[in-house]
């Protein structure tokens, strides 16, 4: 069983990944946010892509092509870095991203991906993945999908099955994700599952749902619990309350010292706690005032407050 933490855009940097990698246990591997297709890379994504940045972590970066001739170019900057595998993103919901047929943009048009994928495996000389979601608007668009995708000797398939429109709402449509498991039954493409698993429960229910499937990618779910993964795994977590505390700490310090301000690290930490506040019973209250937090000593007072009075939700 393997588990993966989901790329997220401005949130699961080398900073966040780290701290996961140093309090909790259970991740297999991690993957970067999308690389924006370029000649040259910025200062922010040479950063973040860095591997004395990512000692820690089994990282995979993740790129966000519209044309197979795009690909090569970006592979060798990899390469050159030192990775060994790259995912390509056919899911990003982002309208300034699929305006431009990239992410979930490029599945309105099959025939296109199907002459991308065709370029980039018929040349690429390391492992590819895909991470895709099952349409543009509606589930009944992922058989034709599909199809395109069995042609292609992906390392791993990695299906969040939502069509773009959704973006994060409403439920995953579980008989597509089957429909994939039963498509590439015979195939040595390892697929992976990706979609609302928010606590040990929904990872047992997806593990029997799909039976052939032992590769599991969580994001949010990840960031509201990051000690999902242990627990699948089954790895002991002696001080949880202790660990959440010094994963918080540890992303705190390290925005600290890649941000202009202060004030920078303190708005970026809400991000994380949009999503961790569902680590804590009846958070309500004092996660909103942690959330207007303006200032360090007003953060440190309500990050204060949640770790001393409140209780930990179920495990």
């Amino acid at each position: 069983m393997e588990i993966y933490l989901a790329p997220m855009e401005g949130v699961t940097g080398h900073i966040v990944r780290n701290a996961f990698a140093h309090n909790f246990g259970g991740l297999d591997k991690y993957f970067t946010p999308f690389v924006p297709t370029a000649m040259r890379m910025s200062k922010k994504i040479k950063r973040d892509l860095d591997p004395a940045n990512n000692k820690d972590v089994c990282l995979v970066p993740q790129i966000i092509p519209n044309t197979a001739e795009e690909v090569p170019q970006m592979l060798e900057q990899m390469k050159g870095l030192g990775y060994t595998e790259v995912n390509i993103n056919l899911g990003c919901p982002s309208g300034t991203v699929t305006s431009k047929k990239r992410g979930s943009g490029m599945l309105l048009y099959p025939d296109e991906l199907d002459r991308m994928l065709d370029g980039i495996y018929s040349s690429a000389d390391m492992p590819l993945s895909v991470k895709t979601r099952i349409g543009f608007h509606s589930p009944d668009e992922w058989p034709v999908i599909l199809d395109v995708y069995k042609k292609y000797p992906m390392c791993e398939f990695i299906i969040h099955p939502r069509v773009r429109d959704e973006m994060y709402s409403g439920f995953p449509h579980l008989d597509a994700y089957a429909l994939a498991e039963e498509a590439f039954a015979d195939s040595p493409v390892p697929l992976c599952y990706n979609g609302d698993i928010w606590k040990l429960s929904d990872y047992h229910e997806r593990a029997a749902m799909f039976p052939h499937t032992d590769r599991f990618m969580i994001g949010r779910g990840l960031l509201a619990r990051p000690d999902l993964a242990a627990q699948i795994k089954g790895l002991p977590v002696p001080d949880l309350r202790a660990q959440l505390r010094a994963f918080c700490d540890e992303i705190y310090d390290g925005y600290r010292t890649i941000f202009s301000s202060e004030k920078d690290a303190v708005w970026h930490m809400k991000e994380i706690w949009a999503n961790l506040s569902k680590s804590f019973e009846d958070s309500g209250s004092l996660v909103k005032k942690l959330l207007k937090a303006q200032t360090p000593v007003e953060y440190n007072i309500y990050l204060n407050k949640i770790f001393d009075s409140l209780e930990l939700t179920e495990r």
